[in-house]
Protein backbone atom coordinates (compact mmCIF):
# COMPACT_ATOMS: atom_id res chain seq x y z
CA UNK A 1 0.00 0.00 0.00
CA UNK A 2 1.22 3.32 -0.55
CA UNK A 3 2.09 6.46 1.77
CA UNK A 4 -0.55 8.24 -0.31
CA UNK A 5 -3.64 6.18 0.57
CA UNK A 6 -4.30 6.40 3.91
CA UNK A 7 -3.85 10.44 3.65
CA UNK A 8 -5.95 10.53 0.85
CA UNK A 9 -8.94 8.27 2.28
CA UNK A 10 -8.83 10.42 5.45
CA UNK A 11 -9.15 13.68 3.10
CA UNK A 12 -12.04 12.00 1.68
CA UNK A 13 -14.15 11.12 4.91
CA UNK A 14 -12.83 14.40 6.35
CA UNK A 15 -14.69 15.86 3.21
CA UNK A 16 -17.90 13.76 3.54
CA UNK A 17 -17.94 14.79 7.05
CA UNK A 18 -17.77 18.44 6.41
CA UNK A 19 -20.67 17.87 3.97
CA UNK A 20 -22.79 15.91 6.40
CA UNK A 21 -22.13 18.75 8.67
CA UNK A 22 -23.51 21.85 7.11
CA UNK A 23 -26.11 19.59 6.67
CA UNK A 24 -28.03 19.20 9.90
CA UNK A 25 -31.30 17.91 8.37
CA UNK A 26 -29.14 15.43 6.76
CA UNK A 27 -28.11 15.39 3.14
CA UNK A 28 -28.78 12.46 0.59
CA UNK A 29 -26.27 10.65 -1.84
CA UNK A 30 -27.01 13.61 -4.12
CA UNK A 31 -25.83 16.20 -2.34
CA UNK A 32 -22.67 15.16 -0.81
CA UNK A 33 -21.72 13.73 -4.28
CA UNK A 34 -22.37 17.61 -5.36
CA UNK A 35 -20.68 19.21 -2.20
CA UNK A 36 -17.54 16.74 -2.37
CA UNK A 37 -17.26 16.26 -6.36
CA UNK A 38 -16.69 13.22 -6.02
CA UNK A 39 -17.74 10.37 -7.89
CA UNK A 40 -20.85 8.14 -6.89
CA UNK A 41 -18.61 5.37 -6.44
CA UNK A 42 -16.04 7.06 -3.93
CA UNK A 43 -18.68 8.55 -2.30
CA UNK A 44 -20.47 5.31 -1.27
CA UNK A 45 -17.14 3.69 -0.65
CA UNK A 46 -16.29 6.77 1.90
CA UNK A 47 -19.84 6.38 3.26
CA UNK A 48 -19.64 2.67 3.52
CA UNK A 49 -16.74 3.22 5.82
CA UNK A 50 -17.98 5.93 8.14
CA UNK A 51 -21.17 3.82 8.89
CA UNK A 52 -19.34 0.91 9.60
CA UNK A 53 -18.15 3.18 12.80
CA UNK A 54 -20.93 4.85 13.17
CA UNK A 55 -19.62 8.34 12.25
CA UNK A 56 -22.41 8.22 10.15
CA UNK A 57 -25.83 6.87 9.98
CA UNK A 58 -28.69 6.57 7.53
CA UNK A 59 -32.13 7.35 7.95
CA UNK A 60 -34.20 4.40 6.93
CA UNK A 61 -37.04 6.72 5.64
CA UNK A 62 -35.83 9.93 4.13
CA UNK A 63 -32.37 7.70 2.94
CA UNK A 64 -30.60 11.04 4.03
CA UNK A 65 -26.92 10.51 5.63
CA UNK A 66 -26.20 12.43 9.33
CA UNK A 67 -23.32 12.70 11.38
CA UNK A 68 -23.44 9.76 13.96
CA UNK A 69 -23.39 9.20 18.22
CA UNK A 70 -19.75 7.78 17.72
CA UNK A 71 -18.66 11.02 16.35
CA UNK A 72 -20.15 13.27 18.67
CA UNK A 73 -18.88 11.17 21.38
CA UNK A 74 -15.35 12.06 19.91
CA UNK A 75 -16.35 15.72 19.57
CA UNK A 76 -17.41 15.81 23.32
CA UNK A 77 -14.17 14.17 24.49
CA UNK A 78 -11.97 16.88 22.28
CA UNK A 79 -13.75 19.86 23.96
CA UNK A 80 -13.23 18.58 27.58
CA UNK A 81 -9.45 17.77 26.20
CA UNK A 82 -9.50 21.60 25.13
CA UNK A 83 -10.87 22.57 28.76
CA UNK A 84 -8.55 20.59 30.27
CA UNK A 85 -5.46 22.14 28.90
CA UNK A 86 -7.11 25.79 28.94
CA UNK A 87 -7.39 25.14 32.92
CA UNK A 88 -4.52 23.61 33.51
CA UNK A 89 -2.13 26.35 35.38
CA UNK A 90 -5.11 27.88 36.68
CA UNK A 91 -5.97 24.40 38.78
CA UNK A 92 -2.62 23.79 39.88
CA UNK A 93 -2.21 27.75 41.09
CA UNK A 94 -5.45 26.56 42.99
CA UNK A 95 -3.89 23.27 44.21
CA UNK A 96 -0.86 24.47 45.19
CA UNK A 97 -2.31 27.22 47.01
CA UNK A 98 -4.92 25.45 49.31
CA UNK A 99 -2.99 22.02 48.90
CA UNK A 100 -6.70 20.29 48.22
CA UNK A 101 -8.12 18.72 45.56
CA UNK A 102 -9.39 20.82 42.70
CA UNK A 103 -11.75 19.63 40.10
CA UNK A 104 -13.34 21.43 36.79
CA UNK A 105 -16.66 20.07 35.41
CA UNK A 106 -18.45 20.79 32.48
CA UNK A 107 -21.99 20.71 31.53
CA UNK A 108 -23.21 18.63 29.13
CA UNK A 109 -26.89 18.27 28.80
CA UNK A 110 -28.43 16.66 32.25
CA UNK A 111 -24.85 15.87 33.52
CA UNK A 112 -22.02 16.99 34.64
CA UNK A 113 -18.73 15.92 33.34
CA UNK A 114 -15.57 15.56 35.75
CA UNK A 115 -12.64 17.50 32.90
CA UNK A 116 -9.80 16.70 35.42
CA UNK A 117 -8.47 16.83 38.29
CA UNK A 118 -5.32 18.41 40.01
CA UNK A 119 -4.16 17.29 43.72
CA UNK A 120 -2.72 19.17 46.30
CA UNK A 121 0.26 18.44 48.94
CA UNK A 122 -2.42 17.48 51.63
CA UNK A 123 -1.71 14.21 52.68
CA UNK A 124 -5.75 13.63 53.12
CA UNK A 125 -6.90 13.71 49.80
CA UNK A 126 -10.47 14.28 48.32
CA UNK A 127 -10.44 12.15 45.55
CA UNK A 128 -14.18 11.43 44.78
CA UNK A 129 -13.91 12.74 41.27
CA UNK A 130 -11.57 11.51 39.06
CA UNK A 131 -11.63 12.63 35.29
CA UNK A 132 -14.22 11.32 32.66
CA UNK A 133 -16.74 10.50 35.94
CA UNK A 134 -19.99 11.37 35.50
CA UNK A 135 -22.89 12.61 37.57
CA UNK A 136 -26.69 14.56 37.32
CA UNK A 137 -26.57 18.03 37.35
CA UNK A 138 -26.44 19.38 40.46
CA UNK A 139 -24.65 16.82 42.02
CA UNK A 140 -21.32 17.74 43.96
CA UNK A 141 -20.05 21.23 44.73
CA UNK A 142 -19.16 22.21 41.00
CA UNK A 143 -22.05 20.18 39.37
CA UNK A 144 -24.21 22.22 42.41
CA UNK A 145 -22.97 25.33 40.84
CA UNK A 146 -23.32 24.54 36.88
CA UNK A 147 -27.05 24.16 38.08
CA UNK A 148 -27.51 27.06 39.72
CA UNK A 149 -26.32 29.28 36.96
CA UNK A 150 -28.49 27.04 34.50
CA UNK A 151 -32.08 28.46 33.59
CA UNK A 152 -34.44 27.31 35.85
CA UNK A 153 -37.10 25.69 33.24
CA UNK A 154 -33.76 23.48 31.87
CA UNK A 155 -32.53 23.01 35.43
CA UNK A 156 -35.71 21.79 36.50
CA UNK A 157 -35.84 19.59 33.64
CA UNK A 158 -32.63 17.86 34.40
CA UNK A 159 -33.86 17.40 37.82
CA UNK A 160 -36.67 15.46 36.88
CA UNK A 161 -35.24 13.81 34.55
CA UNK A 162 -32.65 12.79 37.09
CA UNK A 163 -34.81 11.83 40.18
CA UNK A 164 -33.74 8.18 40.46
CA UNK A 165 -29.95 8.77 39.31
CA UNK A 166 -29.68 11.94 41.44
CA UNK A 167 -31.12 9.38 44.85
CA UNK A 168 -27.99 7.41 44.49
CA UNK A 169 -26.14 10.36 45.88
CA UNK A 170 -28.60 11.35 48.36
CA UNK A 171 -29.69 14.12 46.20
CA UNK A 172 -33.24 14.98 45.04
CA UNK A 173 -35.10 17.65 42.55
CA UNK A 174 -36.36 19.67 45.67
CA UNK A 175 -32.51 19.33 47.42
CA UNK A 176 -30.82 20.50 44.65
CA UNK A 177 -33.40 23.52 44.18
CA UNK A 178 -32.82 24.58 47.65
CA UNK A 179 -28.83 24.54 47.11
CA UNK A 180 -29.16 26.28 44.34
CA UNK A 181 -31.24 29.04 46.12
CA UNK A 182 -28.15 28.91 48.63
CA UNK A 183 -25.86 29.33 45.94
CA UNK A 184 -27.55 32.70 45.14
CA UNK A 185 -27.64 33.77 49.10
CA UNK A 186 -23.88 32.74 49.58
CA UNK A 187 -22.32 33.57 46.21
CA UNK A 188 -20.61 29.89 45.93
CA UNK A 189 -21.85 26.30 45.88
CA UNK A 190 -21.55 24.25 49.01
CA UNK A 191 -21.39 20.47 49.38
CA UNK A 192 -22.00 19.65 53.24
CA UNK A 193 -21.11 16.23 52.98
CA UNK A 194 -23.76 15.00 51.00
CA UNK A 195 -22.77 12.44 49.09
CA UNK A 196 -19.75 11.16 50.69
CA UNK A 197 -19.82 11.41 54.73
CA UNK A 198 -16.59 13.04 56.12
CA UNK A 199 -15.84 15.21 52.73
CA UNK A 200 -17.23 18.66 51.62
CA UNK A 201 -16.16 20.78 48.68
CA UNK A 202 -17.03 24.15 47.30
CA UNK A 203 -17.83 25.69 44.04
CA UNK A 204 -18.00 28.18 41.65
CA UNK A 205 -19.37 28.15 37.96
CA UNK A 206 -16.99 29.74 34.83
CA UNK A 207 -19.33 31.60 32.04
CA UNK A 208 -18.59 34.22 29.55
CA UNK A 209 -19.05 37.64 29.33
CA UNK A 210 -21.99 36.83 27.48
CA UNK A 211 -23.54 34.71 30.39
CA UNK A 212 -22.90 31.44 28.20
CA UNK A 213 -22.17 28.56 31.27
CA UNK A 214 -18.90 27.17 30.44
CA UNK A 215 -17.36 24.82 33.53
CA UNK A 216 -17.11 25.28 36.87
CA UNK A 217 -14.45 24.75 39.82
CA UNK A 218 -14.60 22.66 42.91
CA UNK A 219 -12.27 22.16 45.96
CA UNK A 220 -12.58 19.22 48.16
CA UNK A 221 -11.36 18.60 51.60
CA UNK A 222 -11.82 17.30 54.81
CA UNK A 223 -14.41 18.49 56.87
CA UNK A 224 -11.66 19.76 59.42
CA UNK A 225 -10.56 22.09 56.52
CA UNK A 226 -13.49 23.16 55.64
CA UNK A 227 -14.42 25.92 58.07
CA UNK A 228 -17.17 28.40 56.95
CA UNK A 229 -13.89 30.97 57.99
CA UNK A 230 -11.61 29.26 55.66
CA UNK A 231 -13.90 28.87 53.16
CA UNK A 232 -14.66 32.69 52.59
CA UNK A 233 -11.40 33.89 53.65
CA UNK A 234 -9.27 31.53 51.65
CA UNK A 235 -11.16 29.39 49.07
CA UNK A 236 -12.96 31.46 47.38
CA UNK A 237 -10.92 34.45 46.69
CA UNK A 238 -8.47 31.83 45.21
CA UNK A 239 -11.18 30.25 43.01
CA UNK A 240 -12.42 33.89 42.09
CA UNK A 241 -9.48 35.30 40.91
CA UNK A 242 -9.11 31.90 38.56
CA UNK A 243 -12.85 31.89 37.15
CA UNK A 244 -11.65 35.72 36.01
CA UNK A 245 -8.99 34.17 34.62
CA UNK A 246 -10.60 31.08 32.73
CA UNK A 247 -13.69 33.49 31.95
CA UNK A 248 -11.52 35.99 30.03
CA UNK A 249 -10.07 33.01 28.31
CA UNK A 250 -13.38 31.28 27.44
CA UNK A 251 -15.17 35.09 26.24
CA UNK A 252 -11.85 35.35 23.84
CA UNK A 253 -12.47 31.75 22.20
CA UNK A 254 -16.32 31.92 22.33
CA UNK A 255 -16.37 35.58 20.41
CA UNK A 256 -13.94 33.99 17.68
CA UNK A 257 -16.68 30.99 17.28
CA UNK A 258 -13.55 28.82 18.72
CA UNK A 259 -15.42 27.29 21.65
Amino acid sequence: MSLEAPVGSIARARNVLGALASQPLGASLTEIMAQTEFTKTTTHRVLASLLAVNYVYQDPDTRKYHLGHALASLARVANRSDLAALAKRSMRRIADACEDTVFLSAPEGAASICVCRELGAFPIRTLTLDAGSRLPLGVGASGQALYAVTDKPKRRAAARANVAWMAEYNYTPEKVEALAEDFHGLGYALNPSIPVQGMSAVGLPILTKSGRVCAAFGIGAINERMSTERIEGELIPLLRREVEVLSDKFTILDQEGLF
